[in-house]
């Protein structure tokens, strides 16, 4: 589920920046939503694989320490909130 409204809100995104070059907005609404999904996801998996999850053979725990980074890189999570707050006059 979450998978599918990432692919959506980039598309939304992706169609706006065809037609005009203000998606400021939605930007942020993607990398917040697909960056924060990605460590959910990446966490879930590291979850199930239990102890596993830690051992480098596995690569899962390089999976997550990517995920956790992508919430900091071109922007932290919470400056992308600042964004979406800002656009949406909070």
């Amino acid at each position: 589920m979450q998978l599918e409204c990432a692919r959506l809100l980039t598309y939304r995104a992706a169609t706006k920046l065809e037609k005009t070059r203000g998606v400021a907005f939605d930007a942020a609404m993607v990398k917040l939503f697909v960056s924060e999904s990605l460590v959910k996801g990446a966490l879930d998996v590291l979850q199930v694989f239990a102890g596993y999850g830690y051992a480098t053979e596995y690569e899962i725990e390089r999976e997550v320490r990517d995920a956790i980074g992508s919430r900091i890189y071109s922007g932290t999570s919470d400056m992308q909130r600042n964004t979406i707050a800002a656009w949406m006059g909070l």
